[in-house]
């Protein structure tokens, strides 16, 4: 069996095929890699978690209105 090719694939797709073959480093690095090229990235710092929270909280309730 071959594996497929992890440049050409999406994040998404990445994401799927890791979710069925969770032991392929080398898909999980070529996810990471994809991440970690993404512009405007934002890490919180610990004082900001409280912006994060609400980040977070707005996002699920937003999915629940769907």
């Amino acid at each position: 069996m071959t594996k497929p090719n992890f440049v050409t694939m999406t994040k998404s797709e990445l994401k799927h095929y890791l979710l069925e073959h969770r032991n392929d480093t080398e898909a999980f690095y070529a996810l990471m890699d994809k991440i970690n090229a993404e512009p405007n990235q934002k890490f919180y710092t610990v004082d900001e978690a409280d912006i994060l929270e609400n980040l977070i909280e707005t996002k699920r309730n937003s999915k629940d209105n769907l």
